[in-house]
């Protein structure tokens, strides 16, 4: 008969807990897992080759080659008893050893007579399995091939602690997804809700300045909600193609603009991280706003050109009119308009220089910054 098992490595609730914790019981067989073993059969000359896990009621194998199935009881495990031995253990004659010599995968005819296995250990020093190689003659391995199976050994655990992390990283990055999602409705919200406010005071004033200070400002509000709401559509994480980004917020714009303006839009694929994308978009909103706004008064028919370029460290927003241009002796450093001072700022954080030029006629506006 099999020994009853007393204090068996394999009952530690913190081992199995590890073991879970891998996510690799029941998987399907992957060819990472069987080329290992494949190569410890043909290194150490041996017909049977295992990874094997040993879970709380039996062993199982990720990879074999010799066997032909998938797992066994863990009283029939010969793996089990080595999970407390660290680095390779070589048993040369099963039936010479007090724990296997009763073992009916041992003592059947043509049962097996020789063990190597390494112990598949963790960096926190618990067990899982191991690689093990197994033959029906007794044996022994030479240094040459214990050196080779402790090195496979460790490749199955790199490829376990690999598969680990990279479905660690997944449950974070669907986590922060949520997350973020989650943020961007309430933040939209939030927006909808200032903007409904401020119209709401906008209809209980009178004064013609006061008035018109809110409307601008409701509209600024409207295109940061604008900006939020093409990213939140996108799903975008971490970048963004501005090219892409910037038209749709200047398809957006047309609505405001009168039937006689027309745009001419040129805008190159630049891939840009969110914290430039989204300062860049609402300079665009302020100096097309501010194009449709001064540059052709009264209605007059005119077109408004926007152009993105990008270098290999630089980028170029441009935004050029054909309208009546800048006032006499205007000075971009001292003007101080609520619109300025925003557009300074937005340059500010993107570290970049802002440049407003008369063409005769018209405006030029160039925003450049690094890449």
């Amino acid at each position: 008969m099999i020994a009853q098992r007393i204090t068996d490595p394999c009952d530690s609730p913190e081992r199995l807990a590890v073991l879970h914790g891998y996510e690799i019981l029941d998987t399907p067989r992957e060819s990472d897992f069987d080329e290992l073993v494949s190569l410890a059969a043909s290194i150490c000359d041996a017909p049977i080759s295992v990874i094997n896990l040993i879970d709380s009621h039996r062993q199982w194998f990720k990879a074999e080659v010799g066997l032909g199935i998938s797992e066994t009881p863990l009283d029939v495990s010969i793996c089990r008893h080595v999970l407390l031995l660290p680095g390779v253990t070589v048993i040369p004659d099963l039936r010479d050893d007090p724990r296997m010599s009763s073992n009916p995968l041992v003592t059947a005819d043509e049962g097996l007579r020789f063990y190597a296995g390494c112990l598949l250990e963790t960096p926190d020093g618990y067990g899982l399995g191991t690689l093990c190689i197994l033959d029906r003659q007794p044996r022994e391995l030479t240094p040459q091939q214990k050196f080779a199976l402790a090195t496979l050994a460790k490749q199955v655990m790199a490829q376990l602690e690999l598969r680990r992390s990279l479905k660690q990283k997944s449950r974070l990055l669907e986590q922060k997804d949520m997350l973020l999602k989650e943020i961007n409705h309430r933040t939209k919200n939030h927006l909808q809700l200032i903007i409904g406010l401020i119209q709401l005071q906008i209809r209980q004033l009178a004064d013609p300045q006061a008035r018109a200070a809110l409307v601008d400002t409701s509209r600024r509000i409207t295109s940061i909600a604008a900006v939020h709401e093409k990213l939140y559509q996108a799903d975008q994480v971490e970048t963004v193609n501005a090219g892409i980004y910037l038209s749709e917020l200047i398809d957006g714009l047309r609505g405001s603009a009168s039937l006689h303006t027309s745009f001419a839009i040129d805008m190159e694929d630049v891939i840009l991280p969110l914290d430039r994308a989204i300062p860049l978009a609402l300079v665009l909103n302020e100096l097309v706003t501010n194009a449709l706004k001064y540059a052709y008064p009264d209605k007059a028919t005119g077109e408004v050109f926007v152009e993105l370029k990008a270098s290999t460290d630089q980028v170029l927003l441009r935004v050029t009119d054909r309208g009546r241009g800048l006032p006499e002796g205007f000075d971009l450093k001292k003007h101080s308009s609520v619109g300025m001072k925003i557009i300074k700022s937005l340059t500010r954080q993107l570290r970049g220089e802002i440049s407003m030029l008369n063409q005769h006629p018209g405006l030029q506006c160039s925003l450049e910054f690094p890449r």
